[in-house]
């Protein structure tokens, strides 16, 4: 019993470490990570950009008013003046589509439905950059647990060498055993050199990650819920999963984008009305007249060379490719389910594997030593024993650092790495924001001075 709590004490001082003072945690990556993200930020831009795909399908059924303004003259261009033009001219009209066979509706309905695909691809973004900030989190501590077994060992056989040095001295051993020694160290000092290389590695893809180079890092929390069973899982995700979701908006879209095609077909009605005046100049005489006029216009197509006939193959053909998509993206999601719930469990077990060749490779190192000095071993049967207590040591924090990575890939898997699935307790970005300010396709609303300062930055390289 006082073995296994002993074995349990050292996987879990392996796996958690001790906690730090003022040590930044999980969370505060994640919740950095999420708030710095430019990755997050393109994406978000993007989705605003999508978002004006509303006020521009909704436009073509909202007044369209212009100006005109125009003066013609017969004399040559050196001669214009007052005295010379022959005819001025201006006006201002307006027309209004009132009936086009549902076009508008239709496209107004599938930039609607791009937009909620937009936001889906939005939530697995966040959740690309959420995974890959616990990733780099738990590479890190991965990273520093190997820098302390390796300088660990590099402390351990420095005092092997100097002890087996001492008995060559005293005739106890061979040159042999001296070189097997120095060997061995100068062995270990490479790995520790490597461990260190890795560590660097680390610390700066945790900076990509998350926006900064980490500091000290708390322990690991306990790893979030999963569900219990598989199947479960994947019934979660085939729900949940944005990728899932932006596919069926996808091809929602493309439903209504065959409709708008269809609708090309049909009739539509117009109403137009102008107002303006016009001067003529007759022998040196102005006089000048003023119009308003009002009007209905329908236009019906009956032959485009094809065109419309076209447009609405190409749109039944992209809605077949849209859904197909969707089938394709349910089997990815179940595949990652099904990978990400294996690696779980596989990680488990391997754990408690590591765990039990930990606690028996040092109960071997132990005897072997022991046995080493009563003269019944030799300098290399202590030298190999304490290797494999060292690798068991490496082998449980590489199994705990899969451990957590494949459980986050499972909630990734099923859609819910997110910041409220999480409960991080930060401020989401909420798209509706963005949505409701341009649906109505207010003026304006842009700033030409941001574009300014990114032109001339690029004109001074």
């Amino acid at each position: 019993m006082r073995t296994l709590l002993r074995t349990c004490a050292v996987a879990a001082l392996l796996a958690l470490g001790a906690g730090t003072a003022g040590a930044e945690s999980l969370a505060d990556a994640l919740v950095k990570a999420y708030q710095t993200s430019p990755l997050l930020e393109a994406n978000r831009a993007a989705l605003k950009s999508l978002d004006e795909g509303v006020p521009q399908a909704g436009s073509k059924k909202r007044p369209q008013v212009g100006v005109s303004v125009g003066a013609t003259t017969q004399s040559s261009v050196e001669d214009v003046d007052g005295d010379h033009l022959s005819n001025a001219q201006a006006a201002l009209s307006a027309s209004l589509l009132v009936y086009d066979h549902g076009q508008t509706a239709a496209a107004v309905a599938a930039a609607t439905n791009r937009i909620a695909a937009g936001r889906a691809d939005l939530i697995n973004v966040e959740q690309q950059v959420l995974y890959n900030a616990v990733v780099a989190f738990v590479d890190v501590r991965r990273s520093l647990e190997f820098v302390r077994l390796g300088r660990s060992d590099v402390e351990r056989l420095t005092e092997t060498l100097d002890a087996t040095q001492n008995r060559y001295d005293v005739g106890e051993v061979t040159r042999t055993d001296v070189s097997q020694s120095q060997s061995r160290l100068a062995a270990s000092r490479s790995t520790l050199a490597d461990s260190q290389g890795a560590l660097e590695v680390a610390r700066q893809t945790y900076r990509e990650a998350v926006g900064t180079l980490p500091g000290k890092l708390d322990p690991l929390p306990p790893l979030p819920a999963v569900p219990k069973t598989q199947a479960e899982a994947e019934r979660i995700a085939l729900q949940r999963h944005p990728q899932i979701v932006a596919a069926q908006f996808t091809e929602r879209a493309a439903v209504y984008d065959f409709d708008r095609a269809v609708a090309l077909k049909g009739p539509t009605v117009s109403v137009n009305g102008s107002v303006g005046a016009e001067r003529g100049n007759t022998n040196g005489f102005w006089d000048g007249v003023g119009y308003g006029q009002v009007g209905i216009e329908g236009n019906l197509p009956l032959y485009t060379g094809g065109q419309n006939d076209s447009v609405i193959r190409q749109a039944q053909d992209l809605l077949d490719q849209r859904r197909f998509e969707l089938q394709d993206t349910a089997r990815t999601v179940a595949q990652q389910v099904a990978e990400a719930w294996s690696n779980l469990a596989t990680s488990k077990v391997t754990i408690c594997a590591r765990r039990e060749q930990s606690e028996a490779a040092r109960i071997a190192a132990e005897g072997v030593a022991e046995e080493a000095r009563l003269g019944a071993r030799s300098t290399l049967d202590v030298l190999d024993a304490d290797q494999e207590r060292l690798q068991a040591d490496a082998e449980i924090v590489q199994a705990v650092r899969d451990e957590y990575v494949a459980g986050y890939a499972l909630l990734r898997a099923m859609g819910l790495l997110t910041v409220e699935h999480l409960k991080l307790g930060i401020e989401t970005y909420n798209p509706d924001t963005n949505f409701v300010a341009v649906r109505d396709g207010k003026p304006g609303g842009y700033d030409t001075s941001a574009v300014d300062r990114i032109r001339a930055r690029w004109q001074q390289q």
